[in-house]
């Protein structure tokens, strides 16, 4: 089983549909699978598609085109997904997860780190010009994006490469 929590660029809030069907359509449509009511959209913009036990994204031809983080797909083309890849439709973003959606419920009140976790993701109090989703790379200092990522994940900077841990945000006493 796999779900999407699916955001619209400029707006607030968020919501989460199981991908229960091997084909679920993305569109503009009322017809589809995961309609979205945004005039960035096409009427059947791209579908998540299951095969044995890999999800995979595929472009319908869409007029503004699917990504899948940064890389834009082919037009007609396919590309698998993993946990956390964000598949952007117009305003659209789609960020894929596996596992059960009632999972994922029932886990927003379990605070991230601590003793049956592991150790506690490291913190980082942030200033008041500081950019909410965000934060700087320990190595070079550049500012990248970790939006739709949780405390305690391991992503590599996009400027220089390296490794960071996304810290706890704490806001300013």
């Amino acid at each position: 089983m796999a779900f999407v929590t699916i955001r619209i660029k400029g707006t607030e809030g968020y919501t989460r549909s199981a991908l229960d069907k091997e084909r679920m359509v993305v569109g503009r449509s009322s017809a589809t699978d995961l309609p979205i009511r945004n005039t960035t959209i096409s009427r059947e913009h791209c579908a998540f598609v299951r095969e044995g036990e890999a999800w995979y994204v595929l472009d319908l031809g869409s007029a503004n085109g699917t990504r899948v983080g940064a890389e834009r797909m082919e037009a007609n083309s396919r590309r698998a997904l993993k946990e956390r890849d964000i598949v952007k439709a117009g305003k659209a973003r789609l960020t894929f997860h596996t596992g059960s959606i009632e999972e994922a419920e029932a886990a927003i009140d379990v605070p991230a780190g601590g003793d049956d976790d592991g150790p506690a993701a490291p913190q980082r109090v942030r200033g008041v010009d500081d950019p909410p989703e965000a934060c700087p790379c320990n190595a070079c200092s550049a500012w990248f994006s970790i939006a739709h990522r949780t405390a305690g994940d391991t992503m590599d900077c996009p400027r220089c490469g390296k490794p960071n841990t996304v810290p706890e945000l704490v806001s300013p006493p």
